[in-house]
């Protein structure tokens, strides 16, 4: 069974997907590389998912460490509440790494 970074088991069988499609198609040239999520590489969900990210970069008040996961978190929420796109950040995506 897949286990995240702190060796919890993932259960959601759609991130589990995406892992695996993720690493057979995005670590083919670099095995080392940060996964995201696959969603980002549609032609029609990408862009949405870059503006939404810009503006959580803005409404964030989080500065230094953690600022990432908040960022994140607003994201995950603006798209699935004002898009229907469920989205997983890196922290999700990359279960071999730990995010400040």
């Amino acid at each position: 069974m897949e286990t995240d970074a702190y060796g919890y088991p993932i259960r959601d069988p759609e991130l589990l997907r995406r892992i695996e499609k993720a690493n057979s198609s995005q670590r083919i040239r670099n095995p080392q590389a940060e996964l995201h999520d696959p969603i980002e590489d549609n032609q029609r969900i990408g862009p949405i998912i870059r503006e939404v990210e810009r503006r959580a970069e803005k409404e964030s008040m989080v500065l230094g460490m953690g600022r990432c996961h908040d960022v994140w978190a607003r994201m995950e929420q603006i798209l699935k509440n004002e898009h229907g796109i469920t989205w997983y950040p890196p922290s999700r995506m990359n279960t071999d790494l730990i995010y400040d």
